[in-house]
């Protein structure tokens, strides 16, 4: 199994999803040492193809002395040649990466991927245009959130009957790629001075 070179193109949370990488280190790589031809800026927006997704995954298997020049030479050929093995240098200054473990780990995480945007929709009409799942009104991040608590798939079942295995799978591999942006709005009363206010006294104080 190999990388699908196709015409997509990911965001920094999928691919971070897809290579395993965070997104901090995503958004670095692109700006530092991906090739040109794996970023791709839309509208301000930086996006990465499936090749740059694996030149993440490989980024962070490579032992850490391996100088950046060189990583950025290696990621060129990658760039051509996705499933390897790719050399630079030569005599003791040869590095030979192995590209195929790799390809194969992002082409499996992609394909799970695909599958769970296959079952997620985001109308305007249903849940106020959060993720649910395909014909149904269940919240994909609120599944994602009660998997990871460690809520077993028995009990969700139970009290989500529309709930499919499919579903289950896909929750967490598409709460990974579009992690909950922001923190929790502050509550309107948190926002107002108090109508009122009562001073108590404790007795004993």
């Amino acid at each position: 199994m190999t990388v699908p070179i196709l015409p997509e193109l990911l965001t920094p949370a999928e691919a971070a999803a897809i290579s395993g990488a965070p997104v901090k280190a995503v958004y670095k790589l692109a700006r530092e040492r991906l090739p040109r031809a794996t970023v791709v800026r839309k509208s301000g927006k930086i996006f990465l193809t499936p090749v740059g997704a694996l030149c993440v995954r490989l980024d962070r298997e490579l032992p850490k002395d391996v100088p950046a020049k060189v990583r950025r030479a290696l990621y060129r050929m990658v760039d051509f040649h996705p499933v390897g093995p790719v050399e630079f240098g030569a005599g003791a200054f040869r590095y030979v990466l192995e590209t195929a473990p790799a390809a194969r780990a992002v082409a499996h995480e992609l394909a799970a991927y695909r599958r769970a945007m296959a079952t997620v929709v985001e109308d305007p009409e249903v849940q106020g245009g959060t993720a649910t799942f395909r014909g149904t009104r269940i919240l994909v991040h609120h599944v994602a959130d009660l998997l990871s608590q460690g809520v077993p798939a028995d009990e969700l079942r139970s009290d989500y009957p529309n709930l499919t295995d499919a579903m289950l799978a896909a929750a967490p591999v598409y709460a990974r790629a579009h992690p909950k942006r922001g923190r929790p709005r502050t509550p309107a009363w948190r926002r107002t001075a108090p109508h009122a206010e009562r001073r108590i006294t404790r007795q004993g104080a």
